[in-house]
């Protein structure tokens, strides 16, 4: 009893020196790390400062090329003619798709050769209004519910072991292809402002094809085929339900005529046909609303959603004029110079001092 109360306090001592010791530490790490901001901060006022004196010194030069640099792409802006677009929406069918972007190759081939005068017995256009068409391209159209049913169609047409490696994120990854979307923006630039519509003579080069025309003839036979058999199915239906009614009506009428206590518990267990009969032909309509859907959308090689419109549209935003470039390009020289003039008196300096 005696050696525990002996050494008692020597513990108590020991760990009070070690609590010191812990608090001392902290004490220094706040104050180090409290230091260290403020020494970032001064750092960054520092620079700021430095940075600041730059812009006096030098901001004048800097404002001057920018304005001599905008100036210039101004009046070349104002000289170099203007680009506008038309726009066409358009739904190909029967695989269509690639004929229309070879078709839209050939054109800008013509253009890059500057071959107006083939380009205006292509569109029967005036050899100023050829000569005015910049470029042709073909843009995808689609929002996040045509990605959506594209996907859902996908899904309903693969086997369910397909579908484990094609989530919805993988099958709108980056290895969709351009031929894939459902709508398309066909677009065409000029300089001209107003332009006369090409659509006509783009639609007709494609319908003149001779393969896609087989497979128009095929599709549609097949959608009326199938038209036919689903209405005489449906009158076929219905013909059986009028039949069932008639022998049922007439079933009531005997038992009526024919009194008797005789309760057939057999009858609460056997299917009721004409509910049958009903939901069969209420899907046979159904489809048959698909397939008249269905011949309607597939009636024209391409479908036209939107037209061009007679007014072409200004391409292009602030960022994109020769003034913006012309102005940056001029400044950021500038910027080159003085920066190289002012490493080159550091290095002048540093070289007496030092060697």
């Amino acid at each position: 009893m005696s050696d525990k109360e002996h050494k008692n306090p020597i513990t108590v001592k020991e760990e009070e020196i070690d609590l010191g010791k812990v608090f001392l530490l902290i004490g220094d790490g706040i104050k180090n790390l409290f230091n260290f901001l403020l020494k970032f901060l001064k750092n960054i006022f520092h620079y700021l400062v430095l940075f600041l004196i730059f812009l006096k010194s030098h901001i004048l030069k800097l404002i001057l090329a920018i304005a001599i640099g905008a100036i210039l792409g101004f009046a070349k802006d104002y000289i170099s003619p203007s680009n506008y677009s038309y726009d066409m929406i358009i739904q190909p069918n029967y695989n269509s798709i690639h004929q229309i972007y070879e078709k839209i190759e050939y054109y800008n081939v013509l253009i890059q050769r500057k071959d107006s005068i083939t380009l205006a017995n292509e569109f029967d256009l005036s050899f100023k209004d050829a000569n005015s068409l910049s470029y042709f391209e073909l843009i995808p159209y689609e929002t996040e519910k045509d990605r959506i049913l594209a996907y859902d169609g996908f899904v309903k047409k693969t086997d369910t072991l397909t579908q484990r490696y094609f989530s919805y994120s993988t099958f709108q990854g980056e290895g969709a292809s351009k031929y894939d979307s459902n709508k398309y923006v066909y677009r065409i630039k000029s300089y001209a402002t107003h332009l006369k519509s090409l659509q006509n003579k783009i639609i007709g080069d494609i319908e003149k094809n001779e393969t896609l025309q087989k497979r128009r003839r095929i599709k549609l036979n097949t959608l009326k085929l199938d038209s036919l058999a689903t209405v005489k199915s449906i009158n076929e239906i219905d013909q059986l339900r009028d039949l069932y009614k008639e022998v049922t009506l007439q079933d009531v009428e005997l038992n009526k005529s024919t009194p008797s206590t005789y309760i057939d518990f057999s009858k609460e267990n056997t299917p009721n046909n004409d509910i049958e009969l009903f939901n069969i032909a209420k899907n046979l309509k159904n489809n048959l609303i698909r397939i008249e859907s269905e011949k309607e959308s597939s009636e024209n090689i391409v479908n036209i959603i939107t037209r061009f419109n007679p007014a072409g549209k200004k391409i292009g935003t602030i960022y994109e004029t020769n003034m913006f470039r012309f102005g940056s390009i001029f400044g950021a020289l500038v910027l080159i110079v003085v920066l190289l003039k002012i490493l080159n008196e550091y290095l002048s300096k540093y070289e007496k001092k030092n060697i």
